[in-house]
């Protein structure tokens, strides 16, 4: 990458955005920009091929941090895939009539269903796309607000691959939510949305879309821009709901911001309102208006649904509480404390109106408006995260990277042409590299983490594993040949013994593989998960009782067992689960299905179970035994 130019001086009149983006440099910018762009995406994937070169005979996963959240995307997806417009729940067999899929992942699962192509690549080329199309996204952004061409490139940079101090070791290794989120919250770190979720890409960019095309209309008063942000919240609100009101407050904000300096400053903050008066801030609260009007129904339907559905009302209310707010900031660690000299930078830049101009001007940034926004976004971004009584209060977090990341690269420009540091000797390609690294060395650790999960066959949730046994993947083909659709399945955990932890990838994957629902999966969609964890652990043991077998397959409704915890040299095993490793005799409600030795199958990793079908349709005796 060559040095860009530099800025303007103070005093010279910078030509509007509009006239940039039609310069011989503005398209080579967006030329650089795409390259980087696909670079970055493309360094996400190396990960996953290393993973995949590791296999040996067993089946990679491609799913790396958070597995189990994948694998409820990969559930939607199949459900699509098969043909169906609305979600059910397959964590859970409880009585539910669904919700509509996710439009993202309905059109996904639509792909994979028309093109044979299976559901994670589609999952994966849908991340690459949505990763470009979002880098695209924020350098043009950065166009519209940032004007200095050498911060605008130093926090393209840092919005790709910039962290913060969870690399420490003193951190490294204790318990996540007691550390910086930086190590363990993908989405309020945008490299890791780039390398682990579409669905965060793709809202990320829905987020940067909405607030360009509102900046873009109170620049020019044109009612069109509200309307275009208008759609792009109602997707966001179908999308990822709640990102909803976290852009609904940012906005707020700024409007609050810009009406209250019309009022009171005689240089306002915003253009249009120094070009327009009072008018200009009215139009702007009427975009405002239209814009919400159109994302509004959006958010209503999903509410509506929610409150019509509680298996999901259930779900969706599952805490997921904010962290300490000092693990926020150390989250942020260099990026912010360079975002915090890049307020700084931008206060010191703020000039007088002179005769010559009608419009107050900053060095860095295209606007004072435009400063205002980039600070009104991260504060309020972050001040959401903490709103009382809001279930999912850390997903609020998404999206503060961007503009702490914008703010940081301003900063470091500010701290390269500082006169007292003497860094203007150090050619700009160095400086950039050197400190893209040093902020991205958390994202780093973070890749090297999932690269040695991947050597030992273990997710990071310690109870999934990075790769499948060919057997468990056979039965689970026989399950989807051989069983009714709507069959509800159980495959069961891993009982821990000297060899193995708690295992629940089995049971955690068969929603998204053979679109079948499981009484137990997922800790987030499955009700209880801790409660139906510890029955399903104990009902293998010589210690359980027939009666209480039989009461918690009623409870279940599942018609199939698979048990692939057969591994011969795991003899703990054997007194642990002494059922399914062949100790004990078979009770007569369950039948041995799969491998059928008569039809010549085997299967060395996996066992399918057929519970009887009248013990399910059977109410229980009075004198019923309680489940484990």
């Amino acid at each position: 990458m060559t040095a860009p130019p530099d800025t303007l001086t103070p005093n010279a009149r910078r030509p509007t955005p509009e006239a940039e983006r039609l310069t011989p440099n503005a398209f080579k910018e967006r030329r650089w920009a795409g390259i980087a762009a696909i670079g970055t995406m493309l360094l996400t994937l190396v990960p996953y091929l290393i993973g995949a070169s590791l296999a040996e005979d067993r089946a990679f996963l491609w799913l790396g941090y958070n597995l189990d959240d994948g694998c409820v995307y990969l559930s939607w997806m199949r459900q699509a895939a098969e043909g169906s417009y609305r979600a059910l729940n397959l964590f859970t067999t409880e009585p539910q009539h669904g919700m509509a899929l996710n439009p993202l992942f309905l059109v996904l699962g639509r792909i994979a269903g028309w093109t044979g192509l299976p559901l994670l690549a589609v999952f994966h080329g849908a991340r690459l796309l949505f990763g470009v199309g979002l880098l695209l996204l924020v350098w043009e952004f950065l166009r519209l607000t940032v004007a200095d061409s050498r911060a605008r490139w130093l926090a393209f940079l840092f919005v790709c691959f910039s962290s913060g101090l969870g690399w420490l070791p003193n951190w490294w290794d204790d318990n996540p939510i007691n550390t910086p989120i930086d190590k363990w919250q993908p989405e309020a770190i945008t490299f890791l949305s780039l390398y682990l979720n579409p669905l965060f890409v793709f809202s990320m960019a829905l987020q940067v879309g909405l607030l360009t095309l509102l900046f873009q209309g109170e620049r020019t008063g044109q009612m069109r821009y509200a309307v275009y942000a208008g759609l792009c919240g109602f997707l966001l609100g179908l999308v990822h709901t709640y990102d909803i009101l976290t852009m609904a407050a940012i906005w707020l904000a700024y409007l609050l911001i810009i009406t209250v300096s019309s009022l009171r400053a005689a240089t306002p903050l915003s253009p249009a309102a120094w070009e327009r008066g009072a008018g200009g801030v009215r139009i702007a609260w009427l975009q405002a208006l239209v814009a919400g009007a159109i994302a509004a129904p959006a958010v209503l339907y999903i509410a509506y649904q929610l409150r019509t559905e509680s298996v999901f009302r259930a779900r969706a209310n599952v805490p997921t509480l904010s962290p300490p707010f000092v693990w926020v900031l150390l989250g942020y660690g260099l990026t912010l404390a360079l975002a915090l000299l890049g307020i700084l930078a931008l206060s010191r830049s703020y000039r007088s109106k002179t005769q010559e101009e009608t419009v107050p001007s900053t060095l860095w940034t295209t606007s004072r408006a435009a400063g205002s926004l980039l600070i009104v976004w991260a504060v309020v971004n972050i001040a959401v995260s903490y709103l009382p009584n809001v279930p999912f209060q850390r997903k609020m977090l998404q999206g503060a990277h961007f503009p702490i990341a914008i703010l940081a690269g301003i900063g470091a420009a500010w701290l390269l042409r500082h006169p007292k540091l003497n860094l203007q000797r150090l050619s700009f390609p160095f400086a950039a590299t050197v400190l893209t690294l040093l902020l991205s060395l958390t994202n780093i650790r973070f890749v090297l983490r999932d690269l040695a999960n991947d050597s030992v066959n273990l997710a990071q949730t310690k109870t999934h594993r990075a790769y499948l046994q060919p057997g468990e993947i056979q039965a689970l083909e026989w399950i989807a040949a051989n069983t009714p659709k709507d069959a509800a399945i159980q495959p069961l955990p891993w009982v821990p013994t000297d060899q193995h932890g708690m295992d629940a990838t089995l049971a955690c994957l068969t929603p998204g593989l053979i679109g079948r629902p499981v009484y137990w999966g997922h800790w987030g969609e499955t009700p209880d998960y801790g409660g139906k964890v510890g029955e399903l652990l104990r009902f293998g043991s010589s210690r359980v009782t027939d009666a209480e077998r039989i009461a918690l397959l009623r409870k279940m409704k599942a018609r199939y067992l698979l048990f692939s915890q057969k591994s011969p040299t795991d003899l703990a095993a054997d007194s642990r689960v002494p059922l399914f490793r062949g100790m004990m005799a078979l009770p007569p409600y369950l039948k041995h299905v799969y491998p059928d030795a008569s039809k010549g199958e085997t299967n060395a990793d996996a066992d399918v179970y057929e519970v009887e079908a009248s013990l399910l349709s059977t109410p229980p005796a009075e004198s019923k035994a309680t489940a484990p």
